[in-house]
């Protein structure tokens, strides 16, 4: 893939994150991105490693792609929810954080990651009979032609370079789209490396495939999470 300029358009209904985008830049650089498979459309399911905080931002920032994200729930309730979500899970159980230092800097993130939340175009994924939502919102983004990335990674023990697994809520959504829309979404795997900056993007996955093999959910869940550990393993860290 050559190296482009970040596509603004992606944009073209965020003026205000169009502008704010542009000064992350300024702090955050263009890590260098590799895409095996040549250019990629917005519309598609890109499944991806979190990186902690950075790989939101950085696929936002510099993925050649429209593209919302699949984010935990909590963070798109009230400043106490937040809080909690942030404080309890994000920086003591999945940063392993001290009690102190989470509190301040939960503290601090409650206050203003509704804004981020709304530039990144975060839709609220959830693990119980409200994943329907998760679906609705996904479909209708999909509908419009922009793509989702997704964070499947088991991550109750932290963010490892190597990931240890997949939930399959990924495939249940390229499942039932295609079984409702009539199309195959590609699932594009993604992984993200803040020390190495780079972004490697591979080869796409289609459910119908994997259906014709057998396959079922979570052996699909488990194959996507190989091809991102496969990114890292042959195109990053070597």
């Amino acid at each position: 893939m050559q190296r482009k300029k970040p596509n603004e358009n992606k944009y073209k209904d965020q003026p205000v994150w169009r502008g704010t985008a542009r000064l992350l830049r300024l702090f955050f650089k263009k890590p260098r991105i590799v895409s095996l498979s040549g250019d990629i459309p917005d519309k598609a399911i890109y499944v991806a490693n979190h990186a902690a905080m950075f790989g939101p931002l950085m696929y936002n920032l510099y993925l050649p792609a429209a593209v919302s994200q699949w984010g935990a729930y909590p963070m798109l309730g009230g400043w106490k929810q937040r809080y909690r979500y942030l404080k309890d899970v994000y920086f003591i159980q999945k940063r392993h954080k001290s009690k102190f230092a989470a509190t301040v800097l939960a503290f601090l993130e409650a206050g203003f990651a509704p804004m981020f939340y709304k530039g990144l175009k975060v839709l609220p994924s959830y693990n119980d009979r409200r994943f329907i939502i998760t679906m609705r919102k996904s479909f209708k983004t999909l509908d419009e032609g922009r793509g989702l990335i997704i964070f499947p990674e088991k991550s109750e023990e932290g963010y490892l370079e190597t990931l240890t697994g997949f939930y399959g809520g990924f495939v249940v959504l390229a499942k039932y789209y295609r079984k409702l829309r009539g199309e195959d979404v590609p699932i594009y795997p993604i992984y993200y490396h803040p020390k190495y900056k780079k972004i490697v993007i591979g080869f796409p996955v289609y459910y119908g495939d994997c259906e014709a093999q057998g396959m079922d959910r979570n052996r699909i869940a488990e194959e996507l999470c190989d091809r991102v550990n496969e990114l890292f393993e042959q195109h990053i860290k070597e």
